[in-house]
């Protein structure tokens, strides 16, 4: 006999991911108006974001910069960061969500054996 997943598991996941997000992109839009480059919550941002921050930085912002020519060292932008943060944050949530399914089907097909 399984258990059932009901709707209201899968709206607090939803919800605990929206709020994960969500702070990261309201702590990095709150550092940007305040003006601040780089300081320790920047780097405590980086690491609540890794390992989606470092793919979002190695896989779409360096092959950009690379294909328009720009080095981004040109100008100081305090906003510069959320790319990275926020995208590295919602695609934390797109691993975790992977592994929680992948763990799921792994778990169904040893029950069927």
């Amino acid at each position: 006999m399984s258990t059932q997943r009901t709707a209201c598991t899968g709206r607090k996941a939803t919800a605990l991911a929206c709020v994960y997000v969500g702070l990261i992109a309201a702590a990095t839009a709150a550092r940007g108006a305040a003006g601040l480059h780089s300081d320790q919550t920047q780097a405590v941002l980086f690491f609540l974001s890794f390992p989606g921050s470092l793919l979002v930085t190695t896989f779409l912002v360096l092959p950009l910069g690379a294909l328009t020519g720009s080095s981004g060292a040109e100008t100081v932008n305090p906003y510069g960061p959320m790319l990275h943060l926020v995208g590295g944050a919602t695609l934390n949530v797109l691993i975790a969500c992977t592994a929680v399914n992948a763990f799921r089907h792994a778990r169904i097909a040893h029950r069927n054996k």
